[in-house]
């Protein structure tokens, strides 16, 4: 009955959280990227998320962000906003995020612009080639190929980011 439960609590929560915030575009979010009154809990969570890795559920990583789950990354910026180009097999360098799985798949796969970075090294965003496209330049100013992400869009919150940022440290659960 408990996981019953649990999953159940976990698609409301889904649900709830794609209804709010529309197409990945932060709107009804607070100022650091989360739904309004939801729980901040800020120590390193020890609790895990529904799915496999803890991919449903909330962020039960190092970095005890409630947002630091792949549900709330697909939602939020790879399914809501990036992959409004980054679709399908033309995808622009075939980076796919219009799916949890397409996500995952990106999880070591060398970038097309910069092929020593990973688009997500797992436990390190400032590796993450994904985090230097969404920031526009690596973590000591370094240049990335192309424009900033999302090219068609405005960029998205630090706060946004740092949901990502704090994703991939905590190992990038859920893939």
């Amino acid at each position: 009955m408990k996981s019953r439960a649990g999953a159940r609590t976990a698609v409301l929560g889904l649900v709830l959280l794609v209804a709010g915030c529309g197409a990945g575009s932060g709107e009804g979010l607070d100022a650091a990227g989360n739904l309004p009154g939801q729980s901040q809990d800020t120590g390193t969570g020890t609790g895990g998320g529904g799915g496999a890795g803890g991919g449903a559920g909330g962020g039960g990583g190092a970095s005890g962000n409630p947002n630091a789950t792949l549900a709330w990354a697909q939602s939020n910026v790879f399914g809501g906003v990036c992959s409004q180009c980054h679709t399908g097999g033309g995808a622009p360098l075939g980076v796919n995020w219009s799916t949890d799985a397409n996500t995952c798949s990106n999880v070591g796969r060398a970038s097309g612009e910069m092929p020593n970075l990973s688009e997500i090294t797992r436990g390190d965003p400032a590796t993450s080639y994904v985090i230097w496209k969404l920031e526009g330049q690596g973590p000591n100013g370094e240049a990335i190929g192309g424009v900033r992400m999302p090219a068609s869009n405005p960029a998205l919150s630090p706060a946004t980011i740092q949901n990502i940022r704090d994703w991939i440290a905590d190992g990038a659960p859920g893939c």
